[in-house]
């Protein structure tokens, strides 16, 4: 819930939070594909926006070394390398059934392991500076997409995680109508930039959502006031220099962020949804999660998830 003397404490004079647009370039994305229509999905989108920014591609599938998923038994080298070989045949199958992948840079990387040390490890020495995953949004989506792929992929990797759910429709300009939704605590900077580098880039248009969760007693105080303090400090995550390019709308809403932010992403037709999370102490919290889990299995596009440390 917002607090309205945390916000009326805000000084919304001090310059030095304006920060200019930052250049965002995604010249190395990474796909983690598990051969499922989710991982395929991601593919797509992560090829539209490959082909945007001339960028290098990797697809990177794990093999488990184990005999039964998580369990220690390991598996013999004669069957480990049958299933390789069947995993690096379905690589090959998979990049000719996507003909966009044609004239882009590819490199695609099957070995075995766990999925994300993988990821991690070619994140790492290709210097990736996106991760797209898929999400099955089955009941048990909390757990598929903040459990041990997606949430350690949050906590390990520096560059944003765009996820990919189960509705996402893949369009052609993935940036042409951005959402960016700021809890005002654990969204920064970091995310806001993303958001106006990202709509610079194309001249798409900005949402500014901030959800308030229950309307508070203001004690007398007019609830203009502190709907307008809120405003002034969404659009102050916002660079000096954003009116060049486009005029953000400032949207707040009260009730569920979850499905709020669903609703308005789709009033507003937004292409893209991106959220900002604290380094370690929003991971240790259930609520963004809950919260992020919701909006993927629901969304329409594909959400972005920026770690708030500077550029």
């Amino acid at each position: 819930m917002t607090s309205f003397t945390k916000i009326a404490d805000s000084s919304f004079d001090n310059k030095k939070t304006h920060l200019a647009t930052s250049f965002v370039q995604f010249s190395r994305i990474l796909v983690g594909m598990d051969f499922s229509e989710p991982a395929v999905k991601a593919l797509q989108l992560a090829v539209t926006i490959a082909a945007e920014f001339g960028a290098e591609l990797f697809i990177v599938h794990a093999v488990s070394p184990f005999m039964y998923g998580d369990a220690q038994e390991p598996m013999p080298a004669a069957v480990l390398g049958a299933q390789l070989e069947a995993a690096k045949n379905k690589m090959k199958e998979l990049v000719a059934s996507e003909p966009r992948l044609v004239g882009l840079r590819l490199k695609t990387t099957v070995a075995p392991g766990a999925a994300l040390d993988l990821i991690d490890e070619v994140s790492t020495e290709d210097k990736v500076t996106l991760v797209v995953l898929g999400s099955h949004g089955a009941s048990g989506l909390e757990k598929v997409v903040l459990g041990s792929v997606a949430e350690t992929a949050l906590r390990k990797l520096s560059c944003p995680v765009l996820i990919v759910g189960p509705k996402c429709h893949i369009v052609q300009h993935p940036f042409r109508s951005i959402l960016f939704a700021s809890d005002l605590n654990t969204t920064g900077l970091r995310a806001a930039q993303y958001a106006s580098a990202l709509s610079e880039h194309v001249d798409g248009r900005i949402t500014m959502l901030h959800v308030i969760e229950n309307r508070p007693n203001l004690l007398g105080l007019d609830f203009d006031l502190f709907e307008n303090a809120l405003r002034q400090k969404l659009q102050r995550l916002l660079p000096s220099d954003v009116e060049l390019f486009c005029s953000p709308k400032i949207r707040i809403e009260v009730g569920s962020p979850a499905q709020i932010i669903t609703k308005v992403a789709e009033s507003e037709s937004a292409s893209l949804i991106i959220v900002g999370l604290r380094n370690r102490s929003a991971l240790a919290d259930h609520s963004p999660w809950s919260t992020l889990s919701n909006v993927v299995r629901e969304a329409r596009c594909g959400v972005l998830v920026v770690r708030s440390h500077l550029l």
